[in-house]
């Protein structure tokens, strides 16, 4: 049956609202004004404006009753001024500012011809940004140590890390971290309540502020100490790597954001943040322990995969790797080495690093190409001793290279292994080849080294022990275990124009 209300063939209406409406109630729409009106109105109201005598918006002065005031052209900003102009007129103060520092060094000497002064400039200028940019721009022959000094401890040292506030720190294997004053030699562990490492430290580094120090263990954590009150504390325990810490880095420049990298036995490789303690992002790609890892920038870094024999060039931001594969081959005496592992890595600059291996081979690498640029087989040399790792092997075998360091700017590596020195490298001008140019006597494995350009000269700190960082399947009994200290004099490289 259909519903009555569908058969009603009456038309509905829409209610009447008795006059009352969005206006107002009780009460009729009124008339709308046309726009000829309103406009007759306001024509209106501007003539009776005028003829009352006030005065028309473009004549009134409004600086009438204000004090002058004169801007000079520093304090100048023009409301239009461009992105690009904004950087000119920077650019011209900063210039400004760099001419008025060397008139004021050209005061005290004896030259003022204004072709110097622009040369004294544009060399300022290209310094300033080479260092800031981690560029290798001075260029030295020789190095030679003086005023060397040794501080021994109970256990063998891991790593090394040097502030430019005066203070070095070291990882023990008993699982301490041991901070030095680097005048007195004189150390204290840092103890802090409810912090620290379980199982042997292998690796430590510091930010050269001295604010930061960071640790990394057997436990599979990496430690971060805030050392900026007057006692350590203990900030955060970073956890995320699946087997022990080997390598740590914090990045020396563009830095603003605290950023460091830490690398693991367990092939992978973490980006950290000492502002949030915490892990941003982990990459993967070597198919062995990475055992070390270097950088200058948080952008960029290089780490050496050991068993994998490759070395690989990490752009953090892009999380793009580039795989550098090493293991090549020596002949020396009629004999012939492999490289079977990479075991330490330096890097120079944007585009530069060094590796060393097993081989005792260390090789020079550039981004743009797969393999070294140059290599100098056996570094350190055999191991004439019998101290073979082997005992089975008879002839000797090469020392590896253990620990790398560089001068940050400069053409100075610095390598260490187990034969009684730690040696000095000099890269040539154009950046193809590297020879000897000095070395430094000191017994025992040079775990790790680092060396800074400080105000007061270059300073070269190493840490020195009876066994291997990694391991203990080799002990030199002769040696000990300690820190030594060294002052480096650098004789500047001879300049030779290119033919």
């Amino acid at each position: 049956m259909v519903d009555p209300f569908f058969q009603s063939t009456k038309k509905r209406k829409r209610p009447s609202n008795n006059g009352r409406g969005r206006g107002g109630s009780g009460s009729s729409r009124l008339p709308r004004a046309s726009k000829e009106q309103v406009q007759e109105a306001r024509d209106e109201e501007l003539s009776s404006a005028d003829e009352g005598g006030l005065e028309a918006i473009d004549d009134i002065d409004f600086q009438k009753d204000r004090a002058p005031h004169t801007l000079d052209d520093a304090d100048f900003v023009d409301a239009n001024e461009t992105a690009a102009e904004k950087r000119v007129r920077l650019a011209r103060g900063y210039l400004d500012k760099v001419r008025a520092e060397v008139a004021a060094q050209r005061e005290t000497g004896d030259y003022d011809a204004e072709e110097i002064d622009r040369e004294l400039i544009a060399s300022r200028l290209r310094q300033e940004v080479d260092e800031a940019e981690g560029r290798i721009h001075r260029f030295y022959s020789a190095a030679e140590a003086s005023g060397s000094r040794f501080k021994s401890t109970q256990h063998p040292p891991t790593g090394i890390a040097m502030t430019a506030t005066g203070r070095i720190y070291t990882s023990m294997k008993n699982g301490s971290v041991l901070r030095f004053d680097r005048e007195t030699l004189e150390h204290r562990p840092l103890r802090v309540e409810g912090g620290g490492h379980k199982g042997a430290v292998l690796c430590v580094a510091a930010s050269e502020d001295g604010k930061w120090v960071v640790t990394g263990g057997q436990d599979k954590i990496v430690g971060v100490w805030d050392m900026s009150g007057d006692e350590p504390r203990w900030a955060a325990g970073m956890r995320g790597h699946k087997d022990a810490v080997s390598s740590v880095v914090i990045p020396p420049l563009a830095n603003a954001s605290a950023h460091i990298l830490s690398a693991s036995l367990g092939r992978h490789l973490t980006l950290h943040s000492l502002s949030t303690l915490s892990a941003l992002d982990t990459f993967f790609g070597h198919q062995d322990s990475i055992t070390s890892v270097s950088a200058l920038k948080p952008t960029a870094c290089v780490t050496a995969g050991s068993r994998d024999r490759t070395c690989r060039w990490w752009k953090v931001e892009e999380e793009v790797q580039l795989v550098l594969r090493s293991g090549g081959k020596t002949k020396a005496d009629g004999r012939e080495f492999f490289e079977g592992s990479v075991d330490v890595v330096c890097a120079l600059d944007d585009s530069h690093f060094v590796s060393g291996g097993d081989s005792g081979t260390l090789a020079f690498w550039s981004t743009g190409k797969k393999k070294p640029q140059f290599s100098h087989h056996l570094a350190h040399g055999l191991d004439t001793d019998g101290r073979n790792l082997f005992p089975s092997t008879v002839e000797p075998s090469p020392r590896w290279i253990t620990a790398l360091a560089a001068i940050r700017g400069t053409n100075i590596v610095v390598s260490g292994s187990w034969d009684g020195r730690i040696r000095f490298w000099a890269i040539d001008s154009n950046l193809r080849s590297f020879k000897p140019a000095g070395e430094i006597a000191v017994d025992g494995f040079v775990n790790d080294i680092q060396i800074l350009a400080l105000p007061e000269g270059v300073v070269l700190v190493a840490a020195i022990g009876k066994e291997p960082r990694l391991g203990r399947w080799l002990t030199l009994d002769a040696a000990k275990n300690g820190v030594f200290v060294a002052k480096v004099d650098l004789t500047v490289a001879e300049e030779v124009d290119d033919e």
